[in-house]
């Protein structure tokens, strides 16, 4: 006879008494948080508190990272953390309740910054004082990343070189560092009551974000309403990230982008300040009718790329092309364009009923092979897009809390917060293991950690598994301690 397997091989029942957490693992990046000093940053810069009661904007900071961090996607998933007796016996203090923190958010909205809204088009608001403030919070991560993860030579700027000797004999050369900005926008549908259609035809947003290739952080992000054109402000953006974000150093700026930045104006920017690019060139008649012109043995192989039901060839080639007078300036400069040929084995069509397709890349790259230019130019896809992967479904920023403007533009910023501390945490403090780690694992391995809030000789313990703190917590602690941090 065929024993019945019970559902569960215990019973449950109630009565555990103390103040207990199923998420001691996250201890580390409460410290980090605080050894990188955003509590007291966040204190000066976000929302001041009207009353003695309550909480000071740093806690109510940190509370909103710990809940993206945690897995929490929702405001409402606050009051999971407020329950917790052994996080708020870690913490300090606890958490806000859920309409506490929502009320928090709708301070960074200034509705005289909508004053401007046409009746009818896009429409993209300047920042609020406080949405400004959680940007310097931020700031605050990724000087503190650069510090502590990256060499220190790299914040020399070039002028001081000859008077440390550098190009002398014997001298060894500083390394200068490449900073490849990935620049791409990303679509979130919505219910939302006024929500804009984006060019999809559904009701969406569309927040923009600057990934730095090199480290995965996320240098700047604008929440957008889904009908703001894609390319509007990113050559601001790209100067925010130079000139605001990143440290005084001597860096080395390339740019990666779809067609959203294929504007004359971006172009000539970035190369008179000789930063490097490649972006998707608008496939105008003109430079198709240059493409269609090139003779065959122009055209070099790439790769074959095995669809589910037929092949797809690739190939590429120079082409000698010049924009037209109306794009181009008078002290503009041709620019390097390589052209993109997809077609199928066998005269097969695509559903357009097209028998190849031609895309381009501008750049003012000439030291490339066009196919390593190429590839080069798609890697943003392994960054910026798996940036927008993370926020939209690891973290909380693919669901938005508010109707408001400026809440929506605080709740994508703490995300992006919640991101890069996370980059710091296994860059600065976790085995190697977990360097490549998105958030669902660091919850699964490393921040899912029983505990147990104890009291002994006068000290408030939190007891957690020897294996957790052996192999993980221990370490983690001792790294961060270490650190040596001015960010500034």
């Amino acid at each position: 006879m065929k024993v019945k397997t019970p559902l569960l091989g215990v019973k449950i029942a109630g009565g555990l008494e103390g103040a207990m957490t199923a998420w001691a693992g996250v201890s580390p990046l409460i410290m980090l948080e605080r050894k990188c000093g955003l509590i007291e940053v966040a204190d000066k810069v976000l929302p001041v508190k009207k009353s003695d009661r309550g909480l000071e904007s740093g806690h109510m900071m940190e509370s909103f990272v710990l809940l993206s961090a945690m897995g929490g996607d929702r405001v409402d998933d606050m009051e999971r953390l407020r329950q917790d007796g052994g996080l708020a016996a870690m913490l300090g203090y606890s958490p806000p309740a859920a309409e506490t923190a929502r009320q928090w958010l709708d301070k960074f909205h200034d509705e005289a910054l909508m004053a401007g809204r046409p009746l009818q088009g896009s429409f993209l608001p300047p920042e609020s004082k406080y949405l400004a403030g959680l940007a310097e919070v931020n700031r605050q991560v990724i000087w503190a990343y650069i510090k502590s993860a990256l060499p220190e030579t790299w914040l020399i700027p070039e002028s001081q070189w000859p008077s440390l000797g550098v190009g002398q004999p014997g001298i060894e050369a500083k390394p200068i560092p490449w900073v490849t900005l990935d620049i791409d926008a990303h679509l979130v549908e919505t219910h939302k009551e006024g929500a804009k259609v984006c060019y999809d035809g559904y009701p969406a947003f569309q927040p923009m974000v600057i990934t730095w290739a090199e480290t995965g952080l996320i240098l700047v992000d604008e929440f957008r309403e889904g009908n703001v054109n894609a390319s509007i402000g990113i050559q601001r953006l790209v100067d925010k990230a130079v000139y605001e974000v990143l440290p005084p150093g001597s860096w080395r700026i390339r740019i990666r982008s779809d067609s959203a930045a294929y504007e004359q104006d971006n172009l000539d920017h970035w190369d008179r300040n000789h930063w490097e690019f490649a972006v998707s060139a608008d496939m105008s008649p003109q430079l198709k009718a240059e493409i269609e012109a090139l003779a065959p043995e122009a055209w070099q192989p790439w790769k074959e790329e095995k669809k589910v039901e037929r092949s797809e060839i690739r190939e590429w080639a120079e082409v000698a092309y010049v924009p037209s007078k109306k794009k181009e300036k008078k002290d503009s400069k041709p620019y390097r364009y390589v052209a993109i040929r997809i077609r199928r084995r066998q005269g097969e069509l695509f559903n357009d009923g097209s028998s190849v397709r031609y895309f381009a890349v501008v750049s003012n790259r000439w030291e490339m092979g066009g196919q390593e230019l190429l590839e080069w130019q798609r890697g943003k896809a392994g960054t910026v897009e798996q940036s927008h992967d993370i926020l939209k479904n690891e973290l909380g920023a693919g669901v938005y809390p508010s109707s408001k403007h400026g809440a929506n533009a605080a709740w994508l910023r703490l995300q992006v917060l919640t991101h890069n501390l996370l980059q710091l945490l296994k860059k600065a403090a976790l085995p190697e293991e977990y360097a490549t780690a998105k958030p669902k694992r660091l919850r699964f391995a490393i921040f899912t950690q029983f505990g147990r809030v104890v009291r002994h000789a006068g000290q408030v313990l939190l007891r957690i598994t020897n294996q957790a703190w052996n192999t993980l917590i221990r370490s983690a602690q001792q790294r961060i301690g270490a650190m040596v941090l001015d960010t500034g």
